[in-house]
This record gives structure tokens, sequence and C-alpha cells, in this order.
């Protein structure tokens, strides 16, 4: 209206008719318009759904793994498939599933590709769907549970994506590094007690001076130095004695520090130490050893005493060699490596490596969540690993309960008694032959004989075949067969029970086992030190002849260099003589 000049015209004046001043009516209007409105878009909404619908076709990934599962599932409850056989292949490969289901969704698309590759129209296209999306997430999820159980609990994430604090360090500032030694006697028949909350701890018995030496290197993460003066100040070492009269070594935890602790000190002592991230290491100590390593590895060697270890993290090691006394491990660890014991050897936790046990005179136990294992005396060798356990040269009783792993017991002296699920059991019985029993869920087993053994035989598989080298008569009743007899005066028991896989009983000329070498003896630390010594001298011979060698790989290749050039200067003169000559 302000672009019209004075006078204004008139407003529209409403059209006549008898409803010109009815507002309901119109707002009534206005609703039906917009609901009609409404109507239509929810109406083309349909149509384009339609269409699309139309364009796309399901995919056969569904009904694959529906009657995959399917199939599974009748396995199991049919006790065609052990359950425990499938959760754990699951935990371990379940990524085969997200593979699959990628394999399928391609060759789909490469068969449309395929068939609609001359048609004008718009081909249509495949869709997995949302209900089968939230089935394959659901799975993966299991499966990522069902890989932490199987491997004792270890999370995932932290497994695949680990942080290592020494890491984490460097986020915090520069790296500033000290030294600092200390000297203390140290009393006769003593103690020493060591708290380490950051840094390794290497402890040798090889001072000859009465006294104990502590060398502490310091690594410090800050900004400014003076932070570091402070900080390496309050990590200063230094030996205190305790109520009970031992000394006492104990260092502050800050954030952004570690100290490496080398510690000597003389054999006849006795040492307890706890490291909450770094490594421990004790070599050559005559006196009981109680070790803790929260957060790292342990070893141990030429002990004369008891050793109590305590490990508590699934990435860290353990090794034993030469101790003249028992050894206690417990805890949760990787692998483990023992050796050379004259005491008993007790292991108790879960350790997800491999195990490797030689000349164990004390014998040895093994409890887990999933296995239990005792033999009386190792002579020879055994290796456990997450599928395969195996025992080579042993004194008996042998008992052994465990689950979904392969046996082999070889040349065991005495009683055998083995009980598994889920694997193969091959136990090869050396003279003096004791009672064997062997009772094994969804496994072969195989039980050899010594020639001259004897003993009473009694074996009932299920739903498997029997053969037996000895010619027992085979009794078959409703398809269940089992065999029965006696060799000599039976002075010895063999029973063997078994489902769904075969039984073998030999006969093999099994020689008793030779008598166990002695252990080599404990090392002098004189002796040790001076080993140490050759052995570090050797190093650098080897390192100076590498240098001389590759000084004279240099000088040759710069001989070689000089006499190319002074060819190339001597043919470009001989050139140069030869233009001049004919120009």
């Amino acid at each position: 209206m302000a672009g019209y000049p004075p006078p204004y015209p008139p407003p529209p004046q409403m059209p006549p008719g008898p409803y010109r001043n009815d507002y309901k009516y119109q707002r009534r209007m206005m609703r039906d318009q917009a609901r009609a409105q409404r109507d239509m878009w929810k109406a083309q909404r349909a149509a384009y759904r339609a269409q699309y619908r139309g364009m796309h076709r399901g995919s056969i990934v569904g009904p694959i793994l529906v009657i995959t599962i399917g199939v599974l599932f009748l396995l199991v409850q049919t006790h065609k498939l052990p359950a425990d056989l499938l959760w754990n292949w699951f935990g371990n490969y379940w990524p085969l599933l997200l593979i699959g289901v990628g394999a399928v969704v391609l060759a789909e698309w490469a068969v449309d590709q395929f068939l609609h590759r001359n048609d004008p129209n718009p081909y249509f296209r495949r869709s997995i769907g949302g209900g089968v999306v939230a089935l394959i997430i659901v799975m993966v999820v299991l499966g990522v549970v069902f890989e932490g159980v199987h491997d004792g609990g270890r999370q995932f994430f932290a497994h695949n994506f680990d942080l290592n604090q020494d890491d984490i360090d460097t986020f915090l500032g520069d790296k500033h590094e000290s030294d600092q030694t200390l000297a203390q006697a140290f009393p006769a028949q003593g103690s020493l007690e060591v708290d380490n909350p950051r840094g390794d701890v290497t402890i040798s018995g090889t001072s000859d001076d009465n006294q104990i030496h502590v060398i502490a290197h310091k690594e410090i993460y800050t900004r400014t130095d003076s932070d570091a003066a402070s900080k390496a100040q309050q990590l200063s070492p230094n030996l205190t004695s305790g109520s009970d009269g031992a000394l006492q070594l104990r260092l502050p935890a800050i954030e952004g520090a570690r100290v490496d602790l080398i510690i000597t000190l003389p054999a006849a002592s006795g040492q307890t130490v706890m490291a909450n991230h770094g490594d421990i290491h004790l070599t050559g100590i005559k006196g009981p050893v109680t070790l803790t390593a929260n957060h790292g590895d342990m070893e141990v060697s030429a002990i004369a005493g008891s050793v109590n270890a305590h490990i508590q993290n699934a990435k860290s090691s353990f090794t034993a060699n030469n101790i003249d006394g028992p050894l206690s491990l417990e805890g949760r660890g990787d692998d483990v490596t023992i050796t050379g014991i004259e005491g008993p050897v007790s292991m108790q936790g879960d350790f997800f490596g491999s195990t490797h046990l030689e000349r164990i005179r004390g014998g040895f136990k093994f409890h887990s969540s999933r296995t239990d294992f005792q033999i009386a005396q190792l002579d020879g060798e055994a290796n456990f690993t997450d599928d395969d356990l195996s025992a080579d040269q042993a004194v008996g009783p042998v008992l052994l309960s465990t689950r979904n792993r392969n046996i082999t017991l070889d040349r065991i002296t005495g009683d055998i008694n083995v009980t598994n699920r889920n694997g193969k059991v091959d136990v090869t019985s050396a003279p003096p032959m004791g009672n064997v029993t062997v009772e094994n869920r969804n496994g072969e087993v195989s039980v050899t004989l010594p020639d001259q053994a004897s003993f009473h035989v009694s074996a009932e598989p299920s739903d498997a075949d029997i053969e037996n080298d000895f010619s027992f008569p085979v009794v078959e009743n409703n398809n269940r067969k089992s065999v029965t007899g006696t060799v000599g005066k039976g002075s010895s028991t063999i029973k063997i029970a078994t489902t769904q896989e075969d039984v073998a009983i030999k006969r093999a000329n099994v020689a008793p086992l030779p008598p166990m070498p002695p252990l080599p003896p404990v090392l002098p630390p004189e002796a040790k030190q001076a080993i140490r010594d050759a052995q570090r001298a050797g190093d650098e011979a080897r390192r100076a002849g590498d240098a001389a060698r590759r000084a004279g790989d240099d000088a040759r290749r710069e001989a070689q260099r000089t006499a190319d050039e002074a060819r190339k200067a001597a043919d470009e003169a001989k050139k140069a003589v030869q233009d001049a000559t004919h120009p």
C-alpha cells in the first residue's frame, strides 16, 4: 500500500455468497485442504516406497545364516557336535562370518551386473535388511565375548590396542636421565625387601665385600629441568631397617618417572621383591625368595632355596632354571619355562601362552580353570599349549583332567589317569607299568603297552571301532563293541572309555626309563661373573671385527672409485689428444 500515492484504493471485498462472513466454514475448508495435501503427500511417499521396493530384492545372506545356525544347534542337540568345541571355534574364527557375508553380497552384485548388462531399464538392487544386520552384530558381539572367555578373560581391545605406560610418559615432556649409586654394609644371613612401583629390578648374589651395592638409573619425563631435578631427588634410593631386621629399599610412585635398579649383594640372603610396572631378574641367591610382578616378566636362576612367585598380567612371562628347592608360581601370565628343579613345582592360575617343563625331581602340580595335571617326577620334558599337551619320560602316578586338547603321554611309568573331551589321547606306558585309566569324550584313544606287561584290559567305546594287537575278542551288543582280556597274571588294570571315536590297544617294545642325570651344580657368583665378563669381551671383540671389516669394505670401495675416476680422466685426455691431432 505504501507504494501507491494517496488516496489509497479500498481493500478487496469478499465475494458475495451465503458463507461470506462464516469464519468457521472457512477454517473447516482450510483444514480439509491441509488434510487433502497431507493425504496426497502420504500417497506420494507410498508410491515412492513401492517403486523403491520394486527395484530391490532381498539378499540370501539372511536365509543362509538362519539355516547355518539351525544346523549347528541341531548337531549340538543331537550330540554330534560338542558345544564347547563349537564355542571355542567360534571365539577364534568369528571374523570368518564377516568375510562370508561380504563374499555372498559381492557374488550377488556380480550376478546382477551380468544378468542386466544389456537391459535398458534400471535393474533392481539387493539389500540385506535391518534384521539380518542386527543378527550379524549380535553374532560379532558373541564372538568377541567367546574369544575373551576362551583366552581366560583377557580383554579383546586391550589385547589388540595395548597402550604402554612408557609411551604415555613421552607425552609429559622431554626425557631426563640420571644415575645414582649406593653402597652399604649387608648383615650376615640378612634379607632384603625391594618395592619398586615403576622400573625393572635386577638382583644378583655376586658381592664379595659383604656390602650391598645399588645402582639406580632414573628416567623422568617433564617439561623443565627444575621439575626433573626435584623428581630425581624424590627418587633417591635409601636403605632402611624394617621391624623384622630386614633391609628395605622402597621407592615412591611418581607420575612420568621410573627407576631401574641393579643390586648386588652377598649370595647368602633372602629376597622379597615387588615390581608393579617392570621386570624382575634374580640370580645367584642362597636363601628363600618371594617375588611379585604385576606388569612385567620374571626370570630367576641359580637359586639355592625356595621360590614363591606371583605374576598378575596375562602378557607376562616366567622363566626359572636351576632351582635347588621348591618352586611355587601363582597368578596369570603368558609363556612359562621351568627347567632343572630339585624340589616340587606348583603352578596355580591361568597361563595363556606355551609352557615348557624339563627335569623336575620333586614332582609337578598344575591347577587352572581348565586343567588339573600332576606328575610324581619328570625325567624328560612336558609341553602344553592351548590345543596340545604332551609329556615324555615321567614317573607316575600321573593325573590329568582337561578338555579340548590333544594329549600325548610317552614312556610313562606307574599309574596313569586321563580324563579329556574333544581331543585325541595317546598314551605309551613304560615298565614298570601301573594301572591305566583313560576316559575321553568325542576323541580317539590309543594305548601302547610293553611286550612283557601283565595286565587286564577293559575297553568300552560308544559308536566306535576297536583295534588291538593282543588278539582280544571283540564283543558286539546292540551296536556297541567292547573288549575284555587278560595278559599274564593281570597285575595291572587297563580301562578305556570313549564316545564316537575309535580305540586302539597296541603292543610295542618299550624300554624302561633311564636314570635321571644329576642337575648341573649351581655356579658360584665369581664363576658366573667371569662367564659374563668373557661373553662381554667376546661381544666387544666381535663388534671390533665387524667395524674393521666395514672399514676394509669402505677402503676397497674408495680405491675402486678412485681407479674409476683415474680411468675416466685418462680416457678424456686421450680423446682430447685425438681431437687436437685430427681437427
